[in-house]
């Protein structure tokens, strides 16, 4: 029997490297091609983004940044059951669309390998899961919000300190700086972002994010605009910041709070706000309408995220601990313990 003839290694080096190049060039192509996302989608409410998306509801499911686990990205139902940790980095800015969340990575989580993110900070994609971790931006970003298929945020660099941004969710195209000035990409209906001017003005602001113009809507001196049907409900910066409601058939305004404001969160018919200028600040409840305010916890409390059931809110000053309290129910405020009671059995295992 005769023996093969053993091919010479200056054959076979040149062809595995171009089977390498060929099975890398495949897999770059194929991670920058995802599952469609909806064009109605928005990732996040205005109000949440506002408290640094730290709770996202989506599909029966919260995503949130556990507190007392150095933010780290779990998963729940909106009941606070059946709760699990999906990624050991600490997150903020969640916004979730099709089968994705999209996330900024505040640290990096510790240890090498498959399955651990070396980059310290930027905008990251996953499954739904937490898997399939993609990074799309490295640098540091503010105010992000998933519209349909592009990601709007305030994007930070050495060069241009803080810029309006786009970029695509999935990675496969370069993003677009769309504006030197500040744009608070927090109020989204329609596929248009209300916002304060800045720099120039407070003037109320409409972003088309289908052309990327921007027009002016109303002439007010206007903070954290929140657009909701034919209202546009914002803190007045001539009224000492007391909450108001500008409706957008009649240029008419309604003042809805008698105190100053810190933040607000609406969602669905109830405001969680904070008050600010008193000897006793606190966080407070009211209906969409300005009526029946009540306290919800004196203090003064911010990243202040809504969900369907529970709204949580965080000490200013003191991250390390979170409360809650039903979002439509009777106040009955605690330190969010099955949050806690998730920590302590990850840092066991």
């Amino acid at each position: 029997m005769k023996k093969s003839a053993k091919k010479p290694l200056h054959f076979i080096i040149p062809g595995v490297l171009l089977l390498l190049i060929i099975l890398g060039i495949y897999f770059e192509k194929r991670g920058a091609y995802i599952s469609p996302i909806p064009e109605d989608t928005i990732g996040n409410t205005a109000g949440n983004i506002r408290g640094e998306g730290r709770f996202c509801e989506y599909e029966g499911k919260v995503y949130f940044s556990n507190p007392y686990d150095g933010n780290a990205l779990y998963v729940m139902n909106s009941d606070c059951s059946d709760m699990k940790k999906l990624l050991g980095s600490g997150v903020s800015y969640i916004n979730a669309g099709g089968d994705y969340l999209f996330y900024y990575l505040e640290n990096r989580e510790g240890g090498s390998g498959l399955g651990h993110i070396r980059s310290t900070t930027g905008i990251y994609r996953s499954k739904l899961n937490g898997k399939e971790t993609s990074c799309l931006d490295q640098d540091m970003a503010t105010m992000m919000v998933l519209i349909g298929d592009e990601l709007y945020c305030q994007h930070y660099d050495n060069d241009e300190f803080s810029t309006l941004h786009k970029i695509p969710a999935a990675g496969s195209r370069e993003e677009i700086e769309l504006s030197k000035d500040i744009v608070e990409t927090a109020s989204v209906v329609d596929h248009t972002i209300y916002y304060s001017g800045l720099v120039k003005d407070h003037y109320l602001y409409a972003w088309d994010t289908r052309s990327d113009t921007n027009t002016i809507v109303w002439e007010g001196n206007t903070s954290f605009p929140t657009a909701i049907g034919n209202y546009v409900y914002y803190m007045d910066v001539n009224y000492d910041y007391r909450l108001f409601r500008y409706d957008l058939s009649n240029g008419e305004t309604v003042a809805l709070t008698d105190e100053r404001l810190d933040y607000y969160n609406i969602y669905d018919n109830v405001v969680f706000y904070q008050t600010n200028g008193t000897d006793t600040p606190a966080l407070m409840r009211m209906n969409l309408d300005g009526s029946n305010p009540e306290v919800v916890r004196e203090g003064v409390y911010h990243r202040i995220n809504a969900t369907s059931t529970y709204t949580y809110f965080q000490p200013f000053g003191d991250n390390d601990v979170i409360y809650r309290t039903s979002t439509f129910g009777p106040v009955a405020v605690d330190e969010f313990p099955e949050a806690l009671q998730a920590a302590l059995e990850n840092r066991k295992e």
